[in-house]
């Protein structure tokens, strides 16, 4: 058996809890040999289950050791990697370590969220109830906002129909419509289809913004609430026509 040598560091093991220390000749002679476990807080022999301390197996750290007099030498448990890892006594970290993974979740889903948002903002733009969330993604990631559009809260304000005042056999019609969704969107199409009195379509025709715009051709936005005006020449079909119908697009 090996003799014990003054001043080296030895390792025993709590006799109730199983958790094992570090602990000096010197300190277990000023406790008489006791020991407080610093994991369960029973007094034990230390001396009982004392053997040489193999560095190759424990991590470098130095103990945390109070020992007065005919008192017992109050250790705190040493836990290799593995059992820090998987043993039963938890460090501080992983007491946290469900809220961690639940903001970790939280923080994945929500840029998954942001990337189906952003890769069908068009798409999505058209539906009332996503305009904000794309809204406010476009001002943190570039969007071509020109490409906004959402027909269905284009509104008709007024639409006339007449006998052209200077071309014969031919109709003006004039109108307005306005942009009721809170972003700006491009200019529509616009299409005029002509019926008869049974509902059969007569003629139709698309025109774009350059055609039916009076002023500024150019122009391919609309903002809020502010009324476009808008021209058109077509051919007369006869008395056949009797309604109109005008579609954005």
């Amino acid at each position: 058996m090996n003799k014990i040598q003054p001043g080296k560091i030895m390792e025993t093991t709590c006799s109730n809890c199983q958790s094992r220390f570090r602990i000096s000749l010197q300190q277990l002679k000023a406790a008489s040999g006791k020991a407080e476990c610093g994991e369960c807080g029973k007094i034990f022999n230390a001396l009982a289950s004392m053997k040489n301390f193999d560095k190759k197996m424990q991590p470098d750290l130095k103990p945390q050791l109070e020992s007065k007099a005919d008192a017992p030498a109050r250790l705190e448990p040493e836990l290799s990697l593995h059992e820090a890892m998987y043993g039963d006594r938890h460090s501080r970290l992983s007491q946290f370590a469900p809220l961690l993974w639940l903001i970790g979740i939280l923080l994945l889903s929500s840029i998954g969220i942001a990337q189906a948002i952003y890769y069908q903002r068009y798409p999505l733009i058209e539906n009332p109830r996503y305009q904000k969330q794309v809204l406010t993604l476009c001002q943190l990631v570039p969007c071509n906002e020109a490409q906004f559009s959402s027909t269905h809260q284009i509104k008709m304000l007024e639409r006339n129909v007449f006998t052209h005042p200077v071309e014969p056999d031919a109709l003006m019609v004039t109108g307005s419509f306005v942009n009721q969704a809170v972003f700006e969107q491009k200019l529509p199409k616009l299409l005029v289809s002509l019926f008869d009195i049974q509902g059969n379509l007569i003629a139709n025709r698309l025109f774009t913004p350059s055609e039916y715009l009076q002023t500024d051709k150019n122009r391919r936005l609309m903002v809020n609430a502010k009324p476009v005006q808008f021209r058109l020449e077509i051919s007369d079909p006869g008395t056949n026509a009797l309604t109109y119908e005008f579609e954005f697009m």
